[in-house]
């Protein structure tokens, strides 16, 4: 019979290369350091989230800063989605945060500790595994409000620059209409046909000029200067409109900029609370851990001592 231990073994090759090893199964002790949740996939789907918010604000920086790609009601629709973006992802940080806390003071109180400090007992691993876990997932969700934060602070600046650009441009805008020239050769092209000036025109202006008075051109010459008057008054007090509508464009991105930072304060602030409050949990649970074990301490020395009492009085009686 021939030897087909070669092509047996080149048959179990090639079947775990393609299939891979059978995957192993958790034990039972293993299951039980096992948090059964969803906590880090969502972390993670948030992370992936944030990352994709910044790369959309990175490629369409230049865009949303110049004057031509982007309309302005394009660039108001972009910033109210931005702003609903990162509104939601705020809430998904604040609920994961309201979670990981009920479920840390949920594990706080119903772990159970050993009976004597010195060893090391199942409950105590438990213990050191679930602490270690809590503050594992503390650090996610700073990192993630780390994130976030610097998010929002990118989305703002970008508001601001934008802000700042459009002011420059208007400014540039009303100083270039303040210095057109008022006389000269204007271009035909430049003129619309319906106030074009003919020759015939312009005779017929000189020949009613001719006609009237000196007072009567006197006149008409100041009604022309208070009606210019008027016109440039009218003029300064829509510049002065237009600055205020900038100012007030501004003061309210600060605001909102304001308002942003101030909730990721009040949320820093929850954050520290819930860990206190955590940690007051755990000290509780260890100040009744160590009652219970001085406790059961104190009656078996007590109990030895009346052992050990009777014993010599017995001994002593014997002899």
């Amino acid at each position: 019979m021939a030897d087909t231990t070669v092509l047996f073994r080149k048959i179990v090759q090639v079947f775990e290369e393609t299939n891979g090893p059978a995957p192993r199964k958790p034990t039972k002790s293993e299951n039980q350091y096992r948090i059964k949740d969803t906590f880090v996939s969502e972390s993670y789907d948030l992370v992936k989230h944030i990352y994709e918010f910044r790369k959309v604000m990175g490629s369409l920086k230049n865009e949303y800063q110049s004057e031509n790609e982007m309309s302005e009601q394009e660039k108001d629709d972009f910033d109210t989605e931005c702003r609903l973006l990162l509104q939601q992802y705020f809430e998904k940080l604040k609920f994961l945060e309201k979670y990981e806390t009920k479920r840390s003071a949920t594990v706080a109180t119903g772990l159970q500790g050993g009976l004597f400090g010195p060893w090391r007992t199942e409950s105590d691993r438990k213990d050191l595994f679930f602490d270690t876990a809590s503050k594992h997932r503390a650090g996610i969700l700073r990192s993630l409000g780390l994130l976030l934060s610097g998010a929002s602070t990118a989305f703002s600046k970008l508001q601001q620059e934008r802000l700042l650009r459009k002011r420059e441009l208007d400014s540039i805008d009303f100083n270039a209409q303040l210095y057109l020239p008022t006389s000269g050769v204007i271009s035909k092209i430049e003129v619309p046909p319906a106030i074009e000036t003919t020759q015939e025109e312009v005779k017929q202006y000189n020949d009613t000029v001719q006609m009237l008075s000196t007072q009567q051109i006197q006149i008409l010459e100041e009604d022309h200067s208070e009606l210019l008057s008027h016109k440039k008054a009218e003029l300064n007090e829509v510049e002065k409109l237009s600055k205020t509508i900038i100012g007030i464009s501004s003061l309210q991105n600060e605001i909102s900029t304001h308002l942003q930072s101030q909730t990721q304060n009040i949320s820093s602030l929850l954050d520290n609370y819930d860990d206190v409050e955590v940690d007051v949990l755990k000290g509780n649970k260890q100040l009744g851990k160590a009652q219970r074990r001085s406790g059961k301490s104190a009656a078996l020395i007590m109990y030895l001592s009346i052992v050990f009492g009777m014993l010599i009085l017995f001994l002593d009686y014997i002899n």
